[in-house]
This record gives C-alpha cells, structure tokens and sequence, in this order.
C-alpha cells in the first residue's frame, strides 16, 4: 500500500540516459501523467545525451535528477556512486528501464533490502544484451524481482532464457492522442519516412531499395529517413549514403539526421517504413498510427502484436524487397485502402495502447510494492 503524506513512498529510477528514444519518452511520459502524490520520483541517469534531451520536460513533472559524472566510468565506480545516492535517498522501490541497468538495481536492492524492479523493453537479440559478459547477462536478468516488458514477444524470450513467467509484467507501450490537422500542407510528392538510429540492424538499406522501385513508377517521391549516426557502427552511415548514390537517388532520398520533433515528418508522409530485422515494441509504429500514416513493417518482434496485416497495417520478412514495395505502391495507388487501413490503425492506439490504461497498470506495480 502507498504510504501517508507525511512518508512518501521514494521510486528511484536508474536509466541509461535520457534522451529522445522510445524508452525515454516512455518513463516521461509516466511521470507527466501519473500525478501520484503519494509519491516522489527520483531519476538517476548514466550516461549523456548527445542529442538533445528531456531533462527540462522530467523537471516540469517534479521529478529529481541525478546524474552519474562522466568520470565515474567503470562498474565498481557506479556501484559506490550509486550506493551512496540510494543511501540518501532511502528509496522504497528501484526501477530499472534499461536491460544494462537492471544488475545494479538487483544487486543494490538486496544489499539495501529495497525492493527491484527490471526492465527488457527490446528483444534480447537486438539490445547488445549479447555482447555483454555472461554473468552480466545473468545479474540483468536474475537479480531484480521481476521485471517489465512492453511485448509478449520480449516475455517468451524471458521464458525461455529461464525468467519464471510469475516475475514478468506486461505493460504495453502507450501513446498520445494526436490531433490530426487538416492544416498540415502534405507535399504534392508522395514522402515515404523511415525512422531509426543509422544501424545496420534497422536495415536502411532494404528502405532505400524500396524507395528506388516506387520511383519507377512515382518519379516524384521522396524519401526520408530520420536518425543519427551511432558511434559503435560508424561506417554505416557512408555505406548508405554510398548506397544511394549508386542508384542515382540523391535527388530523392534525403538522411534528415536527429529531429527533436520526427512527428511534424510523420504528419507529411503517406507512408511510414519500418523494415528491421530485430525490434521490441516499437513506439514509431504507433506515432505513426496516432497521426493517421500508414505502417509498413517488418515482421519481427513485437510488431505482429501491433499489426495485422492487410488490416491496419502491412508486414512482410525484413529481406521482402518486392513485399514492401508492392505495399507502398498499393498505398500510394489505392486511396480507400490506405483510409480503410489509417482508420483500423487509429483505432489500434485507441483501443490497445490507452494512457490511463499504461497509468493505471504501474500505479498497481508500486502500490503492491
């Protein structure tokens, strides 16, 4: 039960960073929203953010921010760090929202007698979880009391890995309500717009093949793709800018870069293209559902959960070039589909992916806690 107003009930946070990723606007979203006086909610950050962040929107919320100095860089160093904020702050619950944070709040959970909760908000395969040492991997996974994921895709690969399905909690992810503005100019070319980090894992390059193809038949399209290079995979972004020079595209396809606000592009499209080969639950499916685009994607993941293909939304294999780019064309060409399938995509965020319902399910987490 939640304690009385003159002892709050302390949640601690601990988050890779706090940047414009879907985790991220996930937890702030949390906090803008759920108005819980009960509470005080503390964040401690790892990492910076290179590109931008959300600390003045976390700060509006009330919500105290400790960050983790840069120089404090190895384990044994954030373990002390963090020891001592904990011990000041004398929390009642850590939560976790990064898989690479959920070993320190397992391990600092039970030296401190604080209750720990995780987080695996991707698929195991697609989060660098792989590359870290085993008994890492085993810390992230086995130390924390339960743990929150957005899929049940992400919960069977728990299940599999040994997690017992009573420490796993679903939450899906949730998003805002958009207006969609009849003042918005969509440009007189068809936009095709892909969003993601520039990885190789995202598969761009599959996006850029599919925008060579509709261009045969809709010279005038043009292509966005919106994401920032990353540092552990710094030839990707050449490799793709080499990539649609040799297919004559430059005129076409434009790498837009990080974008503090990507839905003012997704306003614009007519279809929005996600063909990754690995995903969790992804939040841009549902912007771009929330805003009336249609979703094109892959079929991996959580993304089966979302979509239904042919009903609100298309999915094809990752390495289904002539799938996708049948689908655009379909889109592109037959008007009361792409309706039919803005309508059943609305209706998806509306129905599955209500904030209140999001609200409601982790104030129950915390109240049991």
């Amino acid at each position: 039960m939640l304690t009385t107003e003159n002892n709050k009930k302390r949640i601690v946070f601990f988050i890779g960073q706090i940047g414009l990723g879907g985790t991220e606007k996930q937890m702030a979203f949390l906090l803008r929203n759920i108005q819980n006086e009960n509470c005080d909610y503390h964040i401690v950050v790892f990492n910076s953010s290179p590109f931008g962040d959300l600390k003045a929107e976390l700060m509006r919320s009330k919500v105290c921010l400790h960050f983790i100095p840069e120089k404090e860089d190895t384990i044994l160093k954030r373990f002390r760090i963090l020891f001592k904020i904990l011990r000041k702050i004398k929390p009642h619950i850590i939560h976790s929202w990064t898989i690479h944070d959920n070993a320190y709040a397992g391990i600092l959970g039970k030296i401190l007698n604080i209750s720990s909760i995780g987080s695996v908000r991707g698929s195991l395969n697609g989060t660098g979880f792989n590359k870290l040492p085993t008994i890492y991997q085993w810390a992230s996974l086995k130390l924390v009391k339960s743990i929150i994921v957005n899929s049940e895709s992400i919960r069977n690969e728990l299940i599999k890995y040994g997690i017992s399905k009573d420490q796993i909690i679903l939450i899906r992810n949730a998003v805002k309500k958009y207006n969609i503005s009849t003042k918005i100019k969509v440009p007189d070319h068809p936009l095709i717009c892909t969003i993601g980090n520039l990885r190789k894992n995202k598969n761009h390059e599959l996006f850029i093949r599919v925008i060579k193809n509709v261009s045969e038949k809709y010279p005038n399209v043009k292509g966005i793709i919106i994401g920032q290079p990353v540092k552990d995979e710094p030839c990707q972004e050449e490799y793709l800018k080499s990539l649609v020079h040799s297919l004559g595209l430059e005129n076409i396809i434009n790498f837009m870069g990080f974008q503090f606000n990507p839905i003012k592009f997704l306003e614009q499209s007519r279809v929005f293209v996600l063909p990754s080969f690995s995903e969790g639950y992804p939040n841009t499916i549902l912007e771009a559902m929330s805003v009336g685009v249609p979703v094109i994607a892959s079929e991996v993941g959580g993304i089966p959960e979302i979509i239904k293909s042919g009903i609100n939304g298309f999915m094809f294999k990752p390495n289904d070039l002539d799938g996708f780019s049948k689908a655009v064309l379909k889109i592109l060409q037959n008007k009361s589909k792409r309706q039919a399938i803005v309508k059943r995509g609305l209706k998806t965020v509306n129905d599955y992916h209500n904030p209140m319902r999001m609200i409601k399910d982790f104030k129950k987490i915390y109240e049991q806690r």
